[in-house]
């Protein structure tokens, strides 16, 4: 008896939830916005994939999308309760899951993830069952359809940094039994504070660890900046030297908010060669990236993984960084 008191219970409970949602349909979009807005905040965690649909930035068409949809239904509740704006909102929703379902499937061609991409995309496919029923079974597949044909031809993505197939970069002791591997973003403000210092102190280990340098790219240009580096590690070759004056070079025109173009511009100004193959750095990104972060569970910069055998030590922040490496330069 208890048991099946406890499953009413549960269902009584679902259907208020239910039938509370119907009522309020407009919070459903809302916590979509509110999905992406905090996945922008905490970007490390969805660093993995950016994109635009007809040169529209992914992110800002989101909360454009998910914002018509909200301010369609504020306006259906209170002003026009008619079932045919109710269609028109559906009819805009239907289309949407046809473009959501080209996100989707790109993801998992790459096996690549989205947090914020998948909470929002959940937010509004529940939405989008809801108020599907407002439109006949063959008008939903239509739009959906139309949906799909639109996004598969106007969709651009990229995984964004994946050091993989070809040789990554690596400095200092090729025998090393120890192995520094350095997490950044050009522009973190915290990472360019500490960047000189840590500089210092890797040439000083040189002779004792290996060096790996990952770029995050938690902000847009990232990602671009990335490839100059690895340009300058195809004219250079594995000269740490070289490697972390380039990356001075970087972090002082990610301050000065130069693009590409910009950063090639003044390496290349300093006597530092570069060979640009972007086909070529491309690929590198492609699986190195995305498995390294798997492994060290890296999702703040600056950041310093030391590797020891199977011991795997991460340090985060400018102090604790700092007070690592001086450790290891110690005799």
């Amino acid at each position: 008896m208890s048991h099946t008191l406890s499953f009413e219970r549960i269902e009584m409970n679902a259907t208020r939830i239910i039938s509370g949602l119907q009522s309020r349909l407009w919070i459903l979009p809302a916590l979509s916005i509110l999905a992406i807005v905090i996945g922008q905040l905490c970007a490390s965690l969805c660093a993995f994939i950016e994109g635009d649909i007809l040169g529209i930035d992914l992110n800002v068409l989101g909360i454009l999308f998910y914002s018509l949809l909200l301010v369609s239904l504020l306006l259906h509740k209170k002003f026009y309760p008619e079932e045919m704006f109710m269609k028109a909102i559906a009819a805009v929703a239907s289309v949407g899951v046809g473009a959501e379902l080209i996100l989707m499937k790109f993801q998992i061609e790459n096996n690549v993830y989205c947090p914020k991409c998948l909470v929002s995309g959940f937010f509004f496919l529940v939405l989008f069952f809801f108020i599907a029923r407002h439109l006949k079974k063959w008008v939903v597949i239509l739009l959906i359809a139309a949906g799909l044909i639109f996004t598969s031809f106007t969709f651009t993505g990229s995984v964004i940094p994946s050091y993989a197939d070809e040789p990554y970069p690596q400095f200092g002791s090729e025998k090393a039994q120890m192995k520094v591997i350095v997490y950044s973003d050009y522009f973190c403000p915290h990472c360019r504070k500490i960047d000189g210092q840590v500089n210092t102190l890797l040439i000083k280990l040189k002779d004792k660890v290996s060096i790996q340098f990952i770029d995050m790219p938690l902000h847009k240009g990232s990602l671009e900046y990335a490839e100059v580096f690895l340009y300058a590690w195809f004219a250079s070759g594995n000269n740490l030297e070289t490697a972390v004056r380039t990356r001075e070079l970087l972090f002082e025109a990610a301050e000065r908010k130069l693009d590409q173009a910009g950063a090639i511009n003044l390496v290349t100004s300093k006597g530092i060669p570069l060979t640009i193959d972007r086909d070529k750095a491309r690929s590198i990104f492609r699986g190195f990236y995305n498995e390294a972060i798997r492994t060290n569970k890296v999702n703040a910069t600056p950041a310093v993984i030391i590797v020891k055998g199977a011991e795997r030590k991460k340090y985060v922040g400018g102090k604790d960084i700092l007070q690592a490496l001086e450790d290891l330069s110690k005799p």
